[in-house]
């Protein structure tokens, strides 16, 4: 990322109160989420998996198990 950009992004991130790393996770997690909804691939690929009780993935994988219960 250009210097320019990255200083951009940090003051953006500061008005949010939020640091870089939250924010790119955010971004990287609602991608992902939206790629399980969107790409069987994907989405058989959470369901397949393995995941600590109440874990994040665990409870996208509910979540995408609930939401596509009638395929």
């Amino acid at each position: 990322m250009a210097a320019e950009c990255h200083a951009l992004l940090k003051s953006y991130c500061a008005i949010r109160r939020i640091s870089v790393s939250d924010y790119c996770y955010e971004l990287i997690a609602a991608d992902f989420t939206d790629a399980c909804r969107t790409d069987p691939m994907i989405r058989q690929l959470l369901i397949a998996g393995e995941y600590p009780r109440n874990s994040k993935a665990a409870l996208l994988k509910k979540t995408i198990m609930q939401e596509f219960s009638d395929e």
